[in-house]
């Protein structure tokens, strides 16, 4: 067997195939982005163009293979196979999956300036300690020299 593309996601879906003056109940037991694992009581032929209805999506495709009750589908354009099996509404396009998914969503920026606000918050007290205790440390030097001088003008 030959080394797969990408991985494959085990499903059971039923759904509906549309080929040339046929249409037949398949299940549907694999799926990828470039393709799907198909039984059914009679597979089209290999190489027919054909389109399956599964969870509210229309796919287009050619018949891969045909072999017993099962047959491999390839599509046209890879999808967002994800968004299929979780039957989705809209476009199952792969680039234009990948786009959106890409975007932050508002409420993953937010939580990135709140992140980077309080890391901010942290520096500045940090830098506000350092700076009182250089204060205080020079407070407390400048008394010990100031008291070295009276102690000299009371020993004279």
């Amino acid at each position: 067997m030959k080394d797969r593309i990408e991985p494959r996601h085990k499903v059971l879906m039923r759904g509906r195939l549309h080929g040339s003056g046929f249409a037949r109940d398949v299940c549907v037991l694999d799926a990828s982005s470039r393709g799907l694992l198909l039984t059914l009581a009679q597979p089209p032929a290999r190489g027919e163009m054909i389109d399956i209805l599964v969870n509210g999506h229309t796919l287009f495709g050619q018949v891969e293979w045909s072999k017993g009750r099962r047959m491999g589908l390839r599509f046209r354009e890879r999808i967002d196979v994800l968004a299929l099996i979780a039957g989705e509404t809209g476009s199952l396009d792969l680039k234009r999956a990948q786009a959106v998914r890409a975007r932050r969503s508002p409420a993953v920026a937010l939580d990135w300036s709140r992140f980077i606000a309080n890391r901010m918050q942290f520096v500045v007290a940090i830098g506000l300690m350092a700076i009182g205790a250089w204060l205080l440390f020079d407070l407390v030097r400048g008394s010990v020299g100031a008291l070295d001088d009276i102690s000299r003008f009371l020993a004279h």
